[in-house]
């Protein structure tokens, strides 16, 4: 099992109509040494942060003592004014849904839409394929 996927459930409301959206999942936390889409996708993450946002990783670590006011790239820039690469503390985190459950408290209405599981021999339910299902609230 890879240290950086984890079960997870990410849940969404909109107090005003009254939906809740639960979307359960794996969660994988992309760092520092991934490669590939998942190293540029970071990277892009990276440069939409505001730049106060930005300024923030390189704050001193929360919860310690009060240590001074840290030394932070000012807007998480270089001296050339360009970005700085994502510190190694920043990670993207991707959820990948198997499972959402949608409930609109306006007419009680609920419903679970749930990803196919595939078998072990890669046989059975085409992946990628869900299920939609009404169910009490």
């Amino acid at each position: 099992r890879n240290p950086r996927v984890a079960p997870c459930e990410m849940v969404w409301w909109f107090s005003k109509s009254s939906e809740q959206y639960r979307i359960a999942g794996e969660l994988e936390l992309i760092g520092a040494e991934a490669d590939g889409e998942r190293r540029t996708a970071r990277k892009q993450q990276w440069g939409n942060l505001s730049d106060k946002a930005r300024e923030q990783f390189y704050w001193h670590r929360p919860g310690e003592a009060y240590s001074g006011e840290p030394t932070v790239p000012a807007a998480g820039r270089g001296a050339d004014g360009k970005v700085l690469e994502p510190p190694p503390e920043f990670l993207l985190m991707l959820l990948h849904p198997r499972r959402v459950h949608y409930l609109r408290l306006t007419d009680n209405y609920a419903q679970v839409d749930a990803a196919a599981a595939l078998a072990a021999d890669g046989e059975g339910d085409v992946e990628g394929s869900w299920s939609a299902a009404r169910v009490n609230p």
